[in-house]
């Protein structure tokens, strides 16, 4: 297992490129995600293939007494992997472990990457938990098979939008980078959403400058040349990504966002990739997840979790610190000396740490 910092740049990026280029294990992506005193790495497994796995190592709290020779370590925010193949996953795990045991990385919870079902293991302190469903569309279908696949609801929709004259540009760049902003912050607005995801330009400029290729915007326009719709898509060898975008309020009579992501299953058969993912929902089964379904209801995939624990007596001491800091621990909570002490808290580890 070795360990690949943003000193070895070039190797990471030339495992980067072996391993199907996906967005979440860009070094630029993963340092978007390491905040002060953090350390954006990739751990390399070359054992019967080719493994990358990209982490953000972190201090521990300082409050927690008795762990400052530790760290932990998550996975940048969206599907961390591990990406790549190799023939022995529980050979890959083990060694893991070993290196957090060496390293002091007390804890590390894995968001795994959708084409990757983590193995059923008996190691002490792996274990794989199925946080959620989330919908792949299968972009591969013919385009009129396509149109059949939807539910009719998304072809009524489809069909509003050009009556309306919306048309959908799908650009290689952030061309339009003001009107992108102005709808996505007005839509977490909108949404009421945690401080978390106000992503200002310096954060989509990263893209932009260092990640070119790996993404694609895909923008909505009224007949007036209004932006009215807009989505952020990453995009792997095989796999889009809807990431982040949002739609004018004043537009939602006219479903630009159906529109928009029949634009993007189009663009993704053209581009010879395999599916178009969309995520989940809030909740099991919400409204959110259904709108989603509607575009393949075929395209569920279970999405899955990893924890990751070295020493388990140093674990249960932190553990009991947080609770006695904080009261009552959410159950669900890993880890749980990072449980959160306050509704702000909780809203942003809902993000960074939990699997809810």
């Amino acid at each position: 297992m070795k360990i690949l910092t943003m000193q070895e740049r070039t190797e990471w990026l030339a495992a980067w490129e072996r391993t199907g280029r996906e967005p979440f294990a860009h070094p630029a992506y993963v340092s978007l995600f390491a905040k002060e005193g953090d350390q954006p790495i990739a751990l390399l497994w070359e054992e019967g293939g080719t493994v990358l796995l990209p982490l953000v190592l972190r201090p521990l709290p300082a409050e927690l007494a008795g762990g400052a020779e530790w760290r932990d370590a998550v996975s940048p925010y969206g599907y961390g992997g591990p990406f790549g193949e190799t023939a022995d996953w529980a050979g890959f795990y083990a060694a893991l472990l070993e290196w957090m045991n060496r390293e002091k990385v007390l804890t590390a919870f894995l968001r795994a990457s959708l084409e990757q079902r983590p193995p059923e293991l008996s190691q002490t302190g792996y274990e794989a938990l199925h946080l959620s469903d989330n919908v792949v569309v299968d972009v591969r279908r013919p385009e009129e098979e396509q149109w059949k696949h939807f539910e009719h609801k998304v072809r009524k929709n489809v069909n509003k939008a050009r009556r309306a004259e919306l048309r959908v540009e799908i650009q290689p760049d952030f061309r339009h980078l003001d009107a992108f902003l102005d709808i996505y912050h007005g839509t977490m607005q909108r949404r009421d959403a945690g401080e978390w995801y106000y992503f200002e330009r310096p954060f989509f400029q990263t893209f932009e400058d260092e990640m070119p290729g790996s993404f694609v915007l895909a923008e909505v326009f009224d007949e007036a040349g209004q932006m009215v719709s807009t989505e952020l898509v990453l995009q792997s060898d095989r796999f889009l990504y809807s990431f982040l975008g949002g739609t004018r309020q004043e537009a939602f009579a006219h479903a630009p966002n159906d529109l928009l992501k029949f634009a993007v299953i189009e663009y993704g058969r053209e581009q010879g990739k395999e599916g178009y993912v969309l995520g989940g929902g809030y909740t099991p089964g919400d409204g959110i997840f259904r709108y989603k379904k509607a575009f393949d209801s075929d395209g569920v995939q279970p999405f899955f979790g990893v924890r990751l624990l070295a020493d388990a007596e140093q674990y249960a001491a932190l553990a009991m610190a947080r609770a006695q800091a904080v009261g009552e621990l959410q159950p669900q909570f890993f880890p749980a000396y990072r449980a959160p002490a306050t509704a702000a808290e909780a809203q942003e580890s809902e993000v960074q740490e939990t699997e809810q």
